[in-house]
């Protein structure tokens, strides 16, 4: 529409307004000309009443003491619309829509378009929001449960609106008052920018979760950043990956609701002194607030609403300097503000510079600081005016997801014992108590250590408080070892304490001096070594001003720079730590934490990731969803996913698979018309979309699948066109991801896969057989496309080296076939849908060491594919460019940068021999189907809905709790 006028007088807008979880008022207002009404979400008709609704007993559900295999989701059926009292009709969601438009302007109101449309939509849906968030939390605090705050750095949430129209059952009301309006509810969807709160997997998982607590009724939150300008968005041109800085939230976001009278102080720098209580005072250096920023997250199917609170930084007015602004020194007078802004800038700012490391550092732990100090006064609140410290952990449960958090331990310490006045040993094990950690990786750079010195000067209690931690680790560590074997406990003082390189505290100083043990030597041997020594003293005297003169400088030892090491100091101050898929649970066990485990193996589990089967199926893929739900014969399925297991028995049912099929079909057209619009390149809808979106790492190997896609063009050249198409199934190679800003070898790769996809995309001898695509800034709503479009999914990972993936996960779910190593999550996947219907290659992860030593020894022959490959990229092909540091990195036997650590030659032919396999299965569709079909029936296990109960019984011992 080019113009559409709203008037209040002429529309009859309607609003409910709701004052509180037991009472609505209606809003009437008079008008000269006449008069018009405000509800919100309200009334049919005229007669309009509150639909009758089923009452819940007031009532708290354990299911702690329940058998983990036969936990019931405490949700509402999915044929009841319970969780809004009434049931909005189009032409009163279509009024509230336009009262919005109209009185919560964002734009003139001259026009009625559709970035104005999308925002007055989501301002109507977000009232329903709040009214749903202020009863589960006015319930939460009037019974007082126990509740989990999950701590992450990135929330990678996706679009909203469509998620929070679905969750609430709003779908066709909002559908049909749009289209009365003059609009699409997917058009009005998709004017919404991503929030760009995270990058990758562990964001993506964190929002599932998200997702879960609230459909399962778990009291839980989240706590973030508000991050400004996100990771970077993605441009892609002739030299590769350019970064440009996100624009999400330049024309506001409708979802969050700022909370000016919830914020904190946040300190940096300054010292540590003794009050005149004798207690520790950190006082002096930088002072920030933290104000919270809150976006509801609804559930499925519940009038539940939890709560993600991201935090925003800034300095008070008072520190702007109005004298040196007037004077001129504008930059200097805002500097203050500026410092405290940039904080929640950028997700994972560039960390080479000490600047940089600074305020990576700064992020943490205002995070951590600003949650736990509203975790706290949230508890205080909730116990009246009796506050006893010891329920505290039985109140609160704190998930740390990763170890960007771990700063919690060391900052709830702080806040108990100097601010609370609690004693070491209470603070110690209330803290111990309260805190969990998931790990999520197993690479030695990402297992975070900060530079010691860097935290002295930033957090000096916290120093205090991890110093000390660190000497009672060593105490525990001495005692379980004893001192007699000097070597063990030298080894494990060095892989388990949290301060690396620094002396032991001055308490252990002499545990691992080995006494010195003096020969016996008999009087004759004395005699003769006393007269040897004589002439040696002559020799000496005769050579002395020879030695003199040529005096020996030594050589000066470099002492390595202390680390705090943030992995260790998350295992020693938290009760649980799990991984996130079998196989890297046990690696995790056996391997980065094994002497950890040794001493404590009760705090190690493991807990498979998931993904929400709302957002990663029911909604983005609304042509399979309905074809599972008429097989199945009810949609339940997206409560429990078990029951996606009953599509077995029809796997090879024509019908199904025709409508199979289908589905896939109208899907793959979507992603046609995705690729024109971003890259100008026209693919086959016919041809299969194999596809790979990760974010660009060396580990997660989209350099093997590019070189596979080479050697399969070189294969093509070298054959006549009716070979061609006799020897290769039609392909459209997919890829998606962001490479870090100062990450060199991963630019290098996305720029290759550029260069690969120009060259064959405009050979016109190969036309639709091949095609390579490279999606500019993927992000959730690009995967929601893709995915359901999916037909051969890559998840090529070097083995032991990808802690779960969950995009695995949601292919899986949506009838993909996956082709992949024994890695993650992959694992799992392949014993839920059957050997048969993955494909399996490469080398596994009890292997990769071995294999590392023989390269290492020079014993690595390379298999002739694999050099004819790299011959072939050196040859000019793809352009000027040789390549020569990313096909080098594939090269040598040593070396930084080389010898192929993540073993793309090793597993190269096993590769190509798999994607031939691929090919003689794609060809037959009745076995492909069966295969997608059998991938959906086998995705039931990876619901994000089983693993939130896990983590609820296992580590927060919280209870479900239905909203009366």
């Amino acid at each position: 529409m080019d113009s559409m006028r709203i008037s209040g007088v002429s529309t009859g807008a309607e609003i409910l307004v709701q004052c509180n979880s037991l009472s609505r008022l209606v809003a009437r207002r008079c008008a000269d000309n006449g008069r018009w009404k405000t509800r919100m979400f309200p009334a049919r008709s005229r007669n309009w009443r509150p639909s009758v609704k089923r009452r819940f007993p007031l009532v708290v559900k354990s299911i702690s003491s329940e058998p983990k295999e036969k936990v019931v989701d405490a949700v509402i059926d999915s044929e009841q619309e319970v969780m809004n009292p009434f049931a909005p009709d189009a032409a009163s969601v279509a009024s509230s829509i336009k009262y919005h438009a109209e009185f919560t302007p964002l734009f003139s109101p001259e026009k009625f378009e559709l970035p104005k449309a999308f925002f007055a939509t989501a301002q109507s849906v977000r009232d329903a929001l709040i009214m749903n968030w202020n009863a589960t939390y006015e319930y939460y605090n009037r019974v007082n449960v126990k509740q989990a705050y999950y701590l992450s750095m990135e929330f990678l949430q996706g679009r909203a609106l469509s998620n929070a129209v679905g969750n609430l059952g709003l779908n066709s009301a909002y559908g049909d008052a749009l289209k009365r309006l003059g609009f699409d509810l997917e058009t009005v969807a998709s004017q919404e920018p991503d929030p760009a709160l995270g990058n990758g997997g562990l964001g993506r998982l964190a929002s599932c979760f998200l997702d879960s607590m609230a459909t399962l009724n778990y009291p839980a939150w989240g706590y973030g950043l508000r991050y400004k300008y996100g990771l970077f968005k993605q441009r892609i041109t002739k030299d590769g990956q350019e970064e440009a800085a996100e624009d999400w939230l330049e024309l506001s976001n409708p979802w969050e609701i700022v909370r000016n009278d919830v914020s904190y102080p946040i300190k940096f720098y300054g010292k540590v002194v003794f009050g005149s209580d004798g207690k520790k005072r950190w006082i002096g250096g930088e002072d920030i607030v933290a104000v919270a920023y809150d976006v509801p997250i609804p559930g499925y199917k519940t009038k539940t609403t939890i709560n993600l609170r991201l935090w925003s930084t800034k300095a008070p007015s008072e520190d702007f300097d109005l004298s040196s602004y007037n004077s001129g020194k504008h930059t200097e007078a805002a500097e203050a503000l500026f410092n405290a802004e940039k904080i929640c800038y950028v997700l994972y700012p560039g960390d080479e510079s000490l600047e940089g490391k600074t305020l990576r550092l700064k992020q943490q732990y205002t995070l951590c600081s600003a949650s736990l100090q509203d975790i706290v006064t949230r508890f205080e609140t909730r116990s009246g005016g009796n506050v006893n410290w010891e329920e505290f952990p039985e109140k609160v449960a704190v998930q740390m997801n990763d170890t960007h958090p771990t700063l919690c331990i060391p900052e709830l310490m702080r806040i108990l014992m100097d601010l609370k006045g609690l004693s070491w040993e209470d603070a110690w094990k209330i803290t111990q108590r309260t805190v969990a950690y998931t790990n999520h990786t197993v690479l030695p750079e990402a297992l975070e250590k900060w530079s010691l010195e860097l935290m002295e000067k930033l957090l000096p209690r916290h120093v205090e408080i991890i110093e000390k931690i660190d000497e009672e680790l060593v105490r525990t560590i001495v005692s379980e070892y004893g001192t007699a074997d000097h070597d063990l406990l030298k080894e494990k003082l060095k892989a388990m304490r949290i301060l690396e390189n620094v002396e032991l505290p001055s308490s252990f100083a002499n545990v691992i001096v080995k006494p010195e043990i003096l020969p016996v030597i008999a009087k004759d041997t004395i005699d003769e070594l006393e007269d040897a020594q004589t002439g040696v003293n002559k020799e000496q005297e005769e050579d002395k001003t020879a030695v003199e003169e040529e005096e020996v400088i030594p050589e000066p030892t470099v002492k390595p720079p202390g680390m705090v090491r943030m992995a260790n100091l998350a295992v020693v101050g938290g009760h649980a730590v799990n991984g996130v898929a079998e196989i890297h649970s046990e690696i995790v066990k056996q391997d980065v934490f094994n002497d950890f485990v040794q001493l404590w193996p009760e705090k190690f589990q493991n807990k498979t990731n998931g993904v929400t089967p709302r957002r990663w199926i029911r909604f983005c893929n609304p042509y399979l969803s309905d074809i599972i739900t008429k097989w199945i014969g009810t949609e339940d399925w997206v409560l429990h996913t078990e029951k996606l297991a009953e599509l077995r028995k029809f796997a090879d049912n024509e019908d199904l698979q025709s409508e199979w099929r289908s589905a896939k079909k109208k899907n793959k057209l979507k992603v046609v018309s995705l690729i024109k619009e971003r890259t100008g390149y026209t693919v086959s809808p016919d041809a299969m979309f194999d596809i790979q979106i990760k974010r660009i790492h060396e580990y997660k190997r989209q350099l093997l699948n590019i070189l596979g896609i080479v050697y399969r063009y070189k294969k093509m050249k070298e054959m006549s066109a009716s070979e061609r198409e006799k020897a290769f199934v039609p392909r459209v190679c997919i890829f998606g991801g962001k490479a870090f800003a100062t990450y060199v070898q991963a630019k290098r790769i996305v720029k290759f896969i550029t260069d690969v996809a120009s060259t064959i995309n405009h050979d016109p001898e190969i036309g639709d057989l091949l095609k390579v695509i490279f999606v500019p800034d993927y992000n959730v709503s690009v995967a929601e496309l893709l995915i359901p479009a999916s037909e051969l999914s890559q998840h090529i990972s070097t083995a032991g080296m990808e802690a779960s993936g969950t995009s695995n996960m949601k292919f899986s779910m949506n009838g993909c076939v996956l082709i992949g190593t024994l890695d993650g999550a992959n694992v799992e996947i392949r014993e839920e849908v059957g050997e048969e219907n993955f494909f399996l290659f490469g080398a596994k992860a009890d292997e990769i060491v071995n294999l590392r030593k023989e390269r290492a020894e020079g014993k690595f022959v390379p298999h002739p594919t694999f050099e004819e490959v790299k011959k072939f990229v050196r040859s000019g092909v793809f352009g000027s460019n040789t390549y020569d540091e990313l096909i080098g990195s594939l090269e040598g036997n040593e070396g930084f940068g080389r010898a192929d650590y993540f073993l793309v030659g090793k597993d190269f032919p096993s590769y190509i021999e798999c994607q031939e396999k691929v090919d003689v299965a794609y060809r037959d569709q009745k076995r492909w189907t069966r295969m997608s079909i059998l991938n959906t029936a086998g995705s039931f296990k990876f619901s994000s809905d089983r693993t939130i109960h896990e983590y609820a019984i296992d580590i927060w011992n919280i209870k479900q709790v239905e909203l009366p």
